[in-house]
Formats: C-alpha cells, structure tokens, sequence
C-alpha cells in the first residue's frame, strides 16, 4: 500500500512539472524578452496563453502538498525542518508570480506595469530553481530522517546547484516549445521562428547542462549516479530520444506530437529519478515503507486520489482544450506588453477591435474619433493638468464568440459513471483474501500496487474518451453510443464481483472475454464518431486484453475446484 501511494505521490509531481513548470518557464521568456517595445509581441503571446490555465496548475502542488504529510508524515516533518529556507523561498515567489501576473494586467501606467512584470518573471525562475535545489538536497542524502537538518548546506550544495539549474531550463525549454506550438496555431511567424529558436537553445542547453551533471552527481551522490547507469539507465536514454525528436518536430514545423515529445522527455528524467531513489524516500536511510502512514490511513489516501484524479483529470483535460480553442479567456483585456504613454496616445500596438484607423469602427468595437484624435485628446488632458479617464473596454460581438451550450455535461456524466465503476469494482476486490494470496500466480503478474496505479489514468481516459465522442455525436447515434459505454462499464465493474466475491477466476475469465468484445464494439463506434477518443482508448482496451491473458493464465494454474460463494476473507 505505501509503494502505491508513493506513486500517487509522483505522478502529481510529474504533472505539476510538466504542466506548472511550463508556466515557469513562460515567466523565464518573459524577463528575457527585452524592452517594452521590443518584448510586446511575445509577452503578449504568453499572457494570452498562460491567463486560462496558470491558477488550475498549481492544483498538483497543492495534491503533492497533501499526499506527502497524510501518507508519509515522518518524510514530510523532517524535508519541512531541514529544508525550510528553499521551501518559504519557492512558495513565496508562487504568491508574488501570481500578484505580478494579475496585477500588471490590471494597470495601464507603463511603470507599474515594469514592476509587476519583473516581480512575474524574476518568482518565475525563483520558484523552479528552489524546487529543484530541494530535490537536490533529497537525492543526496542531505535531510536526515528525524529533521532539523543543516538549513543551508541541505539545499547549498553541488547536488541541489544542479537540480535548480536543470528545473529552470527544462520549465524554459518546456514553455518556449509549447509557445512556438501555439504561435503556429496563431499563424504567426513571426514569434513561431522567435520561441522556435528559444526552444531548441534551450534543449540544447538542457542537454548540455545534463551530461556535465553526471560528472557531478557522481562525485556527490554516487548512489544516485550509479542507480542512475543501471535500473534507470533506459528511462534516461528514453528522455534523451525524446528531447531530441521534440527538436526535430519543432525544426519541421510539426504541431502533432511537438509538445508530447518534450513533456515527455521531462517527465521521464523524473520518473528516472524516482527509480533511482527507490526504495528510499529519503536518501539512503528512510525508506518509503518506514516513512508511510499506517494502512488505515494509506487505504483512505488511495481512495481519495482515485476519486479525486477521476474528477480532476478530466476536468483538467476540458479546461486545456476550451482554452486551445479559445473557448475561455476571451473577454479578458490582453496585455500590452508595456507600451508607453506614447504609444497609447498614438494607438500603435493596438488591436483591430479597439479602433479603427481614421475613425472606422473595429469588429466589435464602436466609431471614434481615430488614433490620432485619440493622441491629441490624452496629449491636451495632460497638458492642462486633468486626470484621463481610463477608456471603457470594448464590448464583444456575440457573433464572434462560439457558442458551445452545455457540452460539459457529457463530460460530467462519463465522469461520475466511470467513477461509480471505479467505487463498484473497489468495493468487491478483495486482494488481500486468503483464497486469493493462495492461488497460483505466474510470475509477471504485476504486484497489487500497479492495479490502482493503471487504472487510475485508464479511468480518467474513459472518462475523457466518452465524453468528447458523445459531444461529436447526435440523435440515436448518440444514444446508441451511451449505451455502448454503459455496458461496457457495466462489465467492468462486474469482473471483480466474478472473481473475487464467487471466488471463480473461471467465472472471471468469462467475464473479462466479455469485456474484450465490449471493448472492440466501442472502439469501433468511436472510432466512426472521433479517431482521436478511439485513441485515447487504446491503452485502456490493452490493458483489459492483457489482464484476460493474466487470468487465463490463473486459470491455467489453479485447476482444482474452490468453494463458491460471499468472501468472508
């Protein structure tokens, strides 16, 4: 049970580094882009592109936060006394990136909007770096398991250097791809070849920085170095291909699978970083077993992040797509990116839909006097000492505003269905039952923690899937695709009460063939409606096909006949 909250644990780490450090880096971008005329055009695309999603990102903050002090107490108390300093440091900047971001979109004096801006982008590479100089300080051993550790050694170190330096440069990689994708979908050449080639400085940069790191954690946590050349050598390798066919993409001009290749790229040197620190939580003296919670209370956490990433995930998913299309945020004013008192005098900068040249109205907008008349009028205001007020905000043309009533509810409903098969089967699965524990098992059968592990986002992509295919589709078409999901759930959550409440993997094999076949007429119907749901399906039908193998085999072994009936053990 502690191994799998320990996953819990690190795929919100994972997410939270690749969604929220993309934010970061777009923050490191910003300090970069120059003077306020020169940094208008890009600051601009990163305000357009970070104002939907940047408050949502921290959410896997707030779960790592939660899962760490619930399961692992003991590990929580001794990082939070030893390593006290980076954390304040980090969580502090998160406060100030936030008010900066707000704020200078608030503001039209160009001053304030400077301030707010460098309080943006300076938190923007503050908290990264922290972040990874803690996690240098817990690969290296350097937080002892009773707390109150060195508090400037413990994240001063070579390990901690390396880790902050390569938090800040994957999150500056990992936002300038995912911008240079973003000005393609813009049309926009311009910044397209501008992030372009700040992306691929920065993966070269990343990958530089990285190969001189071996060099470092071999002398400073050769521990670390030496899982990392063996168990964990080909996730390394994994991230290094990935890393460079993200460069290759970006070079191509290809939007499909650009941004994939990078975060997963970051992600897996996480994920190699987890491997290598297993079975220590701490250095090389708390384990994950020795820091967890009692079962109770582990059992309680699995719950509740099965829930809660069956809520969130997709709720995540729809939140990223409405702002791709640009669905949310429409009606927020964009940034100017620090023009001057000039420059608003005269209009330059400005959007079509906030005036028209010579007084023609913009779409959207309503007739004035034009850019000039608009110059003089703040130019005499000034000069006779009267305050400018602040001009009203365009109003929107509802004809320019897609209208997509209601097509979060179907996302909702697959959510709360899929939840119920997720609650269903739990209920009546019963690994730890004597009967079971004695069955003849073949030898790769995963160990009881991976179940919820895979199923976790195998859930969360059942819910997606059906969601976005019922919103492709309409009429009886629609119904008869509700009702395929629906059996197929139904079949689901049955298995577990095939096998483990009847006691029968026999029953259990007819069960899970049942479900195979349920899985091909799915796909096969989604597949007619949305390709893309028909992929995100793919590894869930996988799955089920190779836990039919996995019970057949179970089958295979066990021939003798077992009592039948309620488990009582």
């Amino acid at each position: 049970m502690a191994e799998l909250v320990a996953v819990f644990l690190f795929i919100g780490v994972v997410a939270y580094a690749v969604l929220g450090g993309a934010d970061f880096g777009a923050g490191f971008w910003d300090l970069l882009a120059g003077g306020a005329r020169r940094g208008r055009e890009p600051r601009h695309l990163i305000d357009v592109s970070l104002a939907p999603v940047w408050e949502a990102n921290h959410t896997w903050l707030i779960y790592c936060l939660v899962v760490l002090w619930t399961g692992f107490p003991s590990a929580f108390a001794a990082i939070t006394t030893t390593l006290y300093i980076p954390l304040v440091l980090a969580l502090l900047g998160i406060v100030l990136r936030g008010a900066g971001f707000a704020f200078r979109k608030a503001t039209v004096r160009t001053e304030e909007q400077r301030v707010y801006g460098a309080a943006f982008a300076l938190s923007s590479v503050l908290t990264p770096y922290c972040f990874g100089a803690i996690a240098g300080g817990l690969a290296s051993g350097r937080v002892p398991t009773g707390g109150n550790g060195d508090a400037i050694s413990s994240w001063v170190n070579p390990s901690s250097i390396l880790g902050g330096v390569l938090a800040v440069l994957a999150c500056s990689y990992l936002a300038a791809t995912y911008l240079t994708v973003e000005a393609l979908h813009r049309d926009d050449r311009k910044l397209y070849r501008y992030y372009r080639d700040r992306a691929m400085a920065a993966g070269a940069v990343t990958g530089a920085v990285s190969i001189a790191g071996i060099f470092v954690l071999h002398a400073d946590s050769p521990r670390l170095f030496d899982r990392l050349s063996g168990p964990a050598l080909p996730l390394v390798v994994l991230a290094a291909v990935g890393g460079l066919v993200g460069l290759a993409l970006l070079w191509a001009r290809r939007t499909i699978g650009t941004r994939v290749a990078a975060a997963g790229a970051v992600a897996l040197v996480i994920v190699g970083w987890g491997v290598a620190q297993t079975p220590y939580l701490l250095g090389t003296h708390l384990t994950i077993n020795e820091a967890a919670a009692p079962d109770a209370t582990l059992a309680v956490v699995v719950g509740v992040a099965i829930v809660a990433g069956l809520l969130i995930v997709p709720s995540l998913v729809l939140l990223f797509r409405l702002s791709g299309r640009g669905d949310v945020g429409v009606g927020e004013r964009p940034f100017r990116g620090g023009l001057t008192e000039g420059e608003r005098g005269s209009g330059e900068g400005m959007t079509e839909g906030d005036s028209g040249a010579g007084g023609r109205a913009g779409p959207g907008g309503t007739a004035g006097a034009g850019p000039g008349a608009r110059g003089a009028s703040a130019k005499g205001a000034r000069g006779t000492g009267a305050k400018t007020a602040r001009a009203p905000a365009v109003p929107l043309d509802p004809a320019t505003v897609r209208s997509r009533p209601h097509r979060w509810v179907p996302y909702a409903l697959c959510a709360g269905a899929v939840t119920a098969t997720a609650v269903a089967g739990a209920r009546a699965t019963r690994p730890d039952a004597r009967w079971y524990r004695e069955l003849n098992t073949p030898d790769w059968q995963p160990p009881p923690w991976a179940f919820g592990a895979v199923w976790t986002p195998l859930y969360a992509s059942i819910a997606v899937a059906g969601g976005r295919a019922l919103n492709a589709t309409r009429g009886p078409e629609r119904k008869a695709l509700a009702g395929e999901l629906a059996a197929n759930l139904a079949l689901n959550a049955g298995w577990s009460n095939l096998f483990f409440r009847l006691r029968s993997p026999l029953a259990g094999l007819a069960g899970t063939l049942l479900l195979d076949a349920s899985n091909v007429r799915l796909l096969a119907r989604v597949a007619r409606t949305d390709r893309k749901a028909a992929v995100v399906l793919l590894p869930y039908a996988a799955w089920c096909a190779y836990a039919t193998c996995l019970n057949a085999s179970i089958v295979a072994r066990n021939h003798e006949p077992r009592h039948r009936g309620p488990a009582r053990s």
